[in-house]
């Protein structure tokens, strides 16, 4: 007699408990009165071993030794008595029955042996247990790679107790990154709180030791280094991931990279760049997410997490937000989130809790903040709901100023900050909002400062005659002098903001600014405290300078200071430190550097000594883009030159960027073309 042999299915308890209701009905049985009969057999052959992540499938013979009918097959998964997967089977007839079960990939199980449970039961409810034993192991990857940020794959080793390790070269101190075996089949990633199984969020990996760094992942545990502790916290964002939550602590220095550049917007509420170009966080303790917008060169910071921003509570703690018409935006009153009174975290101003309940906003007349379209409120939330009026009412506002006011309703918006009359803001001034609820949120003292910013700050140039100062990055600056509209203020140090002033773009600290009449030409480069041109250091600080032939000069080619190979800051090319340890220049074919015959080289002070090499030793570069090399040969060792079958054409804009965070020893050269 042949045996059906019947393919597996799932089935609920609710269908189980019908299909037991129509088939004792069928029998003319009354099922509450049921009297237990027969004895169902199970045969089953032992099952080997498994490994984890995968389905087991094996055959079981069901019968009845009395010849009561079938009811069920349940096999249940067992790791160390606790269910990790089970199905049920109905077994109408006798006969061999396939039973398919997943065995789960687990964080910290280790190998060992593991239970099958099979329950045979008749119509009768009469049962048997069979209890199977399945050896598990976890599966080692032959193929495990690291995935880095910028999809760069990094080919993995397997050692001891699962540990797979890999070495990458990086300037960076903070680093994101997955694990993923090259069919694809597992991955190992962020879900944005901790790794999990089948995830590719970038993991944050972090070093004090930038350079050649072992990556390590135990598959066992999920343990992944490097994961120092460091002083200085780093904040990167990527495109792909350009929204970050994270613990941030007042007054610890953060450094911020990825893709937000040193011209953006970091509002200036919640972090202060210092003298070593870091940043330092202002704003208490806490939660906050940070949204790098590259659209509008804006880096974001509120309070809470980027799915629930904190919220005012009834004793003034938690955050407060400006809502308003398009007189108020940050980063500026001109880019594309300015959109009056629309509501949401990227439309809406957040305040800086700087205190325990005490909130500030700063804003610069012209860039955050009109001259004469005033009108914005505040919020307990970037929506509607919880607002601050100016009639005493629970949530409300007093402000005893000369400039602004809060409107109570009588020819003002209730709670509304106008501009009062007669009184006017000047382009540059900068004004601080503080609300102050440590008293309470009913009739809470706003007070605004006006001056606590730079404004605009006037520098007065004379011909030839270098101006030592200190400058800030961030500070707004026009020129006067010799100095006209038409001038070339070196693009790398100095945005135009195309009304006449410039903003500064590099790490704060001493700097000569000299103005050439002849060239039409505003010169900057980093000095020491007493004046002189600052120099490079072994640790990467201090400053690069480019010597050359013709090709390269700036303000134009055609200048009459461009002298082959002569040394002296009037001839010579100096990088903007935009970062601690990373430079910059920006050359334009045709104007600041030729389309052909290139040769110079890059040096730390603006004549001969220090020089950057291709060889190797205290002082190296290395360089991988498509249009120019690092000459390593023993003549020229360090020279720039054109890449064989490279064309640079006239209007083609390159940005060289020199990173030396890891050292001057082990300095990277990377080129971008505009």
């Amino acid at each position: 007699m042949m045996i059906m042999k019947t393919k597996i299915s799932r089935i609920s308890s609710m269908l189980l408990g019908a299909a037991l209701f129509m088939l004792t009905s069928c029998i003319d049985e009354d099922y509450k009165n049921i009297v237990k009969q027969g004895d169902p057999l199970i045969g089953v052959n032992s099952l080997g071993s498994a490994q984890m992540g995968q389905n087991i499938s094996f055959d079981v013979n069901c019968t009845d030794k009395k010849g009561e009918r079938l009811s069920t097959l349940k096999a249940e998964l067992l790791f160390t008595n606790e269910t990790v997967d089970a199905t049920t089977i109905r077994t109408k007839e006798a006969g061999d029955y396939t039973v398919t079960l997943n065995v789960p990939y687990l964080q910290y199980i280790p190998n060992g042996e593991a239970t099958v449970r099979l329950t045979l039961q008749n119509v009768t409810t009469s049962t048997t247990i069979v209890e199977v034993p399945l050896k598990v192991e976890r599966p080692h990857f032959s193929n495990l790679q690291f995935i880095t940020a910028d999809s760069t794959v990094y080919q993995m080793t397997e050692g001891d107790d699962y540990l797979y390790t890999t070495t990458i070269h990086t300037n960076e101190s903070a680093f994101k990154g997955y694990f993923m075996t090259q069919d694809g089949e597992w991955s190992f990633g962020s879900n944005g709180t901790e790794i999990a199984l089948g995830e590719k969020g970038g993991i944050d990996f972090q070093t004090n030791n930038a350079g050649d760094v072992v990556v390590s992942f135990n598959t066992r545990d999920y343990t992944f280094g490097p994961n120092e502790e460091i002083s200085i916290q780093p904040l990167n964002f990527t495109e792909a991931e350009n929204v970050i939550t994270r613990q941030l602590e007042q007054g610890r220095e953060y450094t911020i990279g990825g893709i937000v550049g040193s011209d953006w917007f970091i509002d200036n509420d919640f972090f202060e760049l210092n003298d070593a170009g870091n940043y330092v966080f202002l704003a208490v303790d806490g939660t906050y997410t940070l949204t790098a917008y590259p659209k509008y060169q804006f880096l974001q910071v509120y309070s809470g997490t980027a799915s629930e921003p904190t919220t005012l509570q009834a004793d003034g703690s938690g955050a407060l937000w400006v809502i308003g018409g398009n007189g108020i935006n940050k980063p500026y009153l001109t880019t594309s989130n300015n959109n009056g009174w629309w509501t949401g975290t990227e439309w809406d101003q957040p305040m800086a809790q700087v205190k325990d309940k005490v909130y500030q906003l700063t804003l610069t007349v012209g860039k955050q903040l009109s001259a004469s379209d005033i009108n914005f409120k505040f919020f307990g939330q970037p929506n509607w709901g919880t607002e601050f009026k100016g009639d005493g009412s629970d949530y409300s506002l007093v402000c005893d100023n000369d400039v602004f006011g809060v409107g109570d309703g009588n020819g003002h918006d209730n709670g509304n900050i106008y501009l009062k009359e007669g009184a006017t803001l000047t382009e540059g001034d900068v004004y601080i909002f503080t609300i102050n609820l440590t008293g309470g949120t009913k009739n809470a003292p706003l007070t605004i400062k006006k001056g606590a910013g730079e404004g605009v700050q006037t520098i007065t140039l004379a011909d030839k005659a270098p101006q030592a100062m200190k400058l800030k990055k961030g500070m707004t600056v026009q020129f006067e002098g010799v100095v006209g509209s038409n001038w070339y203020v070196d693009p790398d140090f100095f945005k135009a903001n195309g009304d006449g002033t410039y903003t500064f773009l590099c790490i704060s600290g001493q700097y000569a600014i000299k103005a050439y009449a002849d060239y039409e030409y505003v010169q900057v480069y980093p000095i020491t405290d007493e004046g002189k041109p600052a120099t490079m250091q072994a640790d990467g600080t201090g400053s690069i300078w480019i010597i050359g032939s013709e090709c390269v000069n700036k303000p134009l080619l055609t200048s009459a200071n461009n002298k082959s190979w002569w040394t002296d800051p009037d001839w010579d090319q100096c990088m903007a430190p935009i970062a601690k340890g990373v430079y910059r220049i920006t050359l334009t074919v045709g104007k600041q550097l030729s389309a052909k015959d290139i040769n110079f080289k890059f040096f730390g002070q603006p004549t001969w000594g220090i020089e950057f090499n291709g060889q190797g030793g205290d002082y190296h570069l290395d360089s991988d883009n498509d249009w120019f090399r690092v000459n390593a040969a023993d003549s020229d060792n360090g020279n720039i030159f054109l890449k064989d079958g490279a064309v640079l054409n006239d209007g083609d804009t390159f940005v060289f960027t020199i990173d030396l965070t890891a050292g001057a020893a082990k300095g990277i050269l990377t080129v971008e073309k505009k």
